[in-house]
């Protein structure tokens, strides 16, 4: 395991000012002592060491600002300390903050630890994931029936079920689906009955339990509250809540970014009490008992446009789009979810993504890619590899008259601030769902 942090501070500092200064000025921490290269650390003064680990520290001027480096290099061939040595790299980083407070900068260059926490991740994610998927296609299967991906699915998710390649013929079709396209069958609300049928309703003057009952059916409800929160004790909000927060998380890992021991710790949190809920709701599913009225309303829930659906809907027409014009399309490794896909052509390699923001909410979409996406890209491990980049903004009809010169003005300066490699293309979806360039 390495940890190496570069440390820029004012080059005014007469108490730290060169090697042998920054490190005794570690040294007066209770919690860690220094022997020629080794580093130890202990949890209380009087503790014994936790952790070991080689110690080098390398410092100069930077020229061209009155600053000063440190390049700090820490190394631990204990993979069983991992806990102890994220701990003593949060220890120096907290006592080089106070050099100069306010004024001195820690840049983490090299995170091992963060990578290994990652990768302990991974398969404790996977499992409260496929947990998740299992409970939903039992429940599809006992309420909606042995075709319900068919009958339930809206049609452009279904055809990416057909269209995938695998010879296993009992492959469940919630594989073949990315999760947050399913999540909405237990949590998103719905209301069973229309604003139509409920003022039919209202004018009575009595009401029979059979009208309150379908006046109650107004309320926006999930298929979790109505059909597992009498048998489970959760809550659909607390479950769906820790269900997205693990999601985000579960980005971060699929995205190959360095996780802390902070947020490892939360990942078992969170999937221990998942698995945990979802266990008892999958033993419950046998008590489900639905009327064919239900069984209809959970279908036509699966048939609305939910924004992941639009943005599988406007992702495939691109991808086709750049098929229709020569290029060879692939998915991006799943191991780095940089871009949506890959084109090739002539030699070229460009990494496409595809955005679907309405015209009124292009600009704040665009400052969000400033700040995270364009890092992302960055991050790709064939980043140097690429020929160019293509963010694809296919613009959903909202029926505003939003000027598109002022969208097109800020394409031009971000592409004057971006340089050659990015380009940003803008389009709309036609009648037949195929896409469109705008110019």
């Amino acid at each position: 395991m390495k940890t190496e942090f570069l440390i820029l501070m004012p080059d005014d500092e007469a108490f730290c000012s060169n090697k042998k200064a920054f490190i005794d000025f570690l040294k007066v921490d209770s919690l860690i002592s220094i022997t020629g290269n080794k580093i130890n650390y202990r949890k209380t003064p009087k503790g014994k060491d936790q952790v070991s680990a080689k110690f080098r520290v390398e410092t100069d001027k930077v020229k061209s600002n009155n600053e000063r480096y440190f390049l700090l290099v820490l190394e631990c061939d204990q993979q069983s300390q991992i806990d102890e040595f994220s701990e003593l790299s949060e220890r120096i980083k907290s006592i080089v903050e106070r050099i100069s407070p306010g004024a001195t900068a820690v840049n983490t260059l090299w995170d091992g630890v963060g990578r290994i926490y990652a990768e302990k991740a991974y398969p404790i994610i996977n499992e409260v994931e496929n947990l998740m998927r299992r409970l939903i296609a039992k429940f599809m299967l006992v309420t909606v029936g042995m075709n319900w991906s068919k009958d339930a699915i809206n049609p452009e998710l279904f055809k990416k079920i057909e269209k995938f390649e695998d010879e296993d013929p009992y492959i469940n079709d919630l594989h073949k689906l990315d999760f947050i396209h399913l999540s909405q069958v237990l949590f998103e609300k719905k209301r069973d009955i229309s604003l139509e049928e409920l003022d039919r309703l209202l004018p009575k003057t009595k009401f029979n339990e059979e009208d309150k009952e379908r006046i109650l059916r107004y309320i926006p409800r999930s298929n979790w509250e109505k059909y597992f929160s009498s048998l489970v004790d959760e809550k659909d909000h607390s479950l769906e809540r820790k269900w997205d927060l693990l999601y985000k998380l579960r980005n971060k890992v699929a995205h190959n970014r360095n996780v802390k021991k902070s947020e490892f710790d939360q990942i078992k949190g969170l999937a221990g009490n998942i698995k945990d809920v979802i266990g008892k709701a999958t033993a419950k599913l046998g008590e489900i008992d639905i009327n064919e009225e239900d069984r209809e309303l959970i279908i036509f829930s699966y048939r609305s446009e939910s924004p992941s659906a639009i943005g599988y809907q406007t992702e495939m027409a691109v991808a086709e789009y750049y098929a229709r014009n020569g290029y060879e399309v692939s998915p991006t490794p799943t191991s780095s979810q940089a871009f949506d896909f890959i084109a090739l052509k002539e030699g070229q390699k460009i990494a496409v993504e595809v955005k679907s923001p309405r015209r009124t909410t292009f600009y704040p979409m665009m400052n969000t890619v400033l700040k995270h996406t364009v890092e992302r890209w960055l991050e790709y491990p064939e980043y140097e590899s690429l020929s160019k980049i293509h963010l694809v903004c296919v613009l959903r009809e909202d029926g505003s008259d939003y000027p598109m010169d002022k969208i097109y003005f800020k394409i031009d300066k971000l592409m004057e601030a971006f340089g050659d490699k990015i380009e940003i293309h803008i389009g709309l979806l036609n009648e037949e769902n195929a896409y469109t360039p705008l110019r």
